[in-house]
């Protein structure tokens, strides 16, 4: 595991290592430099030749690049330094670093846009961009603005490599937005301590993420956000030997409607897929043929569209002993989905893992998840999560903005407001259970179409019917769920990538 933190927690852990702890601010910046220099040595190896060009404001992140710049010098390679004066009130240890740099005869440069395809000098081989850092929470403009938009339009024509010092110039650390017309597109970006949240949401700009551990010492209520590595699959429950289908548990999938019955299938295949021991679908009578010819190992019910008084409910048994029922795939949002719900909310004693229409009836009858003791998780994407927060089928486009700059703070609240584990479905996922929360750092977008959700849902339920807890089965099973997606596109390219073709991952990721 490793973890992530925001901009603003970064400066935090960086002000207590150096005022509480007392470790020297000269001494976290001389290790900053050294690893960005080490990123650039191994550039200019594979290049063979070449010079690199510094470029630094007068802040920290200057102060981490200009001592970069005087490492690389000392080491015997071509350096020079731009320095872009464009703040008022430089920062003493940037200062330092200057006065470092000259006494080791590193060239210098005002601030300027030469036409570095004339005869007079070769473009440089490597750019390092320390202009801004992590602390930034404006938009570019003036001198700063014109130098980003440079140093893009140089990477795009001479194929040079780019390096930023700790975040790309111009990325918000907090949400990955562009603040202003543009930001830097780096190949490499050397990040210290710890990966900052908004790079997940930037890898466009940030390119290859190399996190430098140079001795930060977090503080005891630091926010440290979770992501999983490779590693992590082995959290896996424990399969006795001498198991049976029972050991394992049985999943209840009500999901399809009249009109659809690929959710239901994907689902329960994919709970299937994941380990659990049963699995029961309870959908609509249209659907019998077709889940029984594709998914034979599962227990089909059906019902019609009538709506039975609860005593018949042909469903009841079931629910009562599930180990755990997902509910909303496909359902659709008619009387016979909203009997459904409450039935299911009202009776289930197991935990329930609910997704699309199932969250979408939510929105209007939130009262529902207060009908009994169990563990809930929701599975929103950003749509279906702005109607929970305006409690609207139609959401407005600022609700969708804000959570989009605020999506941390938002789903926190709504998971502790709800009582909820929620699992908010973006280019990186986020679980909370209202307090601190997990970045799902695997998959792509190869698996943006229809029906991988419905996949991920049986996932999770697969792992909590095994016996784990339900913020456990709600992170591990978005990992392995992105790393399913990513074995997909390994083998099916960016485009082709269906949600079918996550179940046949699955069995290779879990081997």
């Amino acid at each position: 595991m490793r973890y992530l933190v925001t901009g603003k927690e970064a400066a935090r852990i960086d002000r207590y290592t150096i005022e509480e702890v007392g470790v020297p601010q000269s001494v976290l910046m001389e290790r900053a430099a050294l690893s960005v220099a080490e990123q650039a040595e191994r550039v200019i190896a594979d290049k063979k030749h070449g010079w690199i060009l510094v470029i630094a404001e007068g802040g920290n992140n200057g102060g981490d690049g200009v001592a970069a710049a005087r490492i690389l010098a000392l080491r015997g390679y071509s350096v020079r330094l731009w320095l872009l004066n464009g703040i008022s009130k430089p920062t003493s240890a940037y200062q330092k670093q200057v006065e470092l740099a000259e006494k080791a005869g590193v060239p210098f440069d005002g601030y300027k846009l030469p036409d570095m395809h004339g005869e007079e000098q070769e473009p440089p081989c490597v750019v390092i961009d320390a202009i801004f850092g992590a602390g930034l929470n404006r938009e570019l403009r003036g001198v700063q603005l014109e130098v980003v938009k440079w140093i893009n339009t140089l990477r795009h024509e001479t194929g040079n490599i780019v390096i930023s010092v700790d975040i790309p110039t111009g990325i918000s650390a907090e949400t990955g937005e562009v603040l202003g017309e543009e930001a830097v597109y780096a190949d490499i970006t050397v990040t210290f301590g710890f990966e900052k949240i908004g790079m997940l949401f930037a890898k466009d700009h940030c390119g290859r993420v190399e996190i430098s551990e140079i001795g930060f010492y977090p503080f005891k209520d630091a926010e440290l956000f979770e992501a999983y590595e490779k590693k992590d699959i082995y959290r896996l429950p424990v399969r006795p030997w001498n198991g049976n289908k029972g050991t394992f548990g049985n999943v209840l999938v009500i999901a399809g409607s009249g009109e659809i019955y690929g959710a239901a299938y994907l689902a329960a295949a994919a709970a299937y897929r994941t380990g659990c021991g049963l699995v029961r679908i309870l959908t609509h009578e249209n659907n019998r043929q077709t889940l029984q010819q594709q998914l034979p190992e599962a227990i089909l019910m059906t019902y019609g569209d009538e709506i039975t008084p609860d005593k018949e409910f042909k469903g009841a048994d079931a629910i009562a002993h599930a180990s755990v029922i997902i509910i909303g795939p496909g359902l659709g949002q008619n009387d016979m989905a909203h009997f459904l719900m409450e039935y299911t909310l009202r009776n289930a004693r197991c935990p329930l893992v609910i997704d699309a229409d199932g969250i979408n009836i939510l929105a209007g009858h939130r009262e529902l998840l207060k009908a009994g003791e169990r563990p809930v998780i929701l599975t929103p994407h950003m749509l279906e999560m702005a109607r929970l927060i305006e409690e609207s089928l139609r959401p407005s486009k600022e609700a969708v903005a804000e959570l989009k700059r605020n999506r941390i703070g938002i789903a926190q609240n709504t998971a502790d407001k709800l009582g909820a584990v929620l699992v908010l479905k973006d280019a990186c996922t986020f679980v909370t259970e209202g307090k601190g929360g997990y970045f799902n750092t695997s998959g792509n977008s190869a698996m943006a179409k229809g029906g991988s959700g419905d996949v991920l849902t049986g996932v999770i339920a697969g792992l909590i019917a095994q016996g784990m807890n339900a913020v456990s089965a709600a992170k591990l099973g978005v990992f392995i769920h992105g790393l399913a997606g990513d074995a997909a596109r390994k083998r099916l390219g960016d485009r082709s990538v269906l949600a079918g073709d996550l179940l046949d991952a699955i069995p290779e990721v879990l081997k």
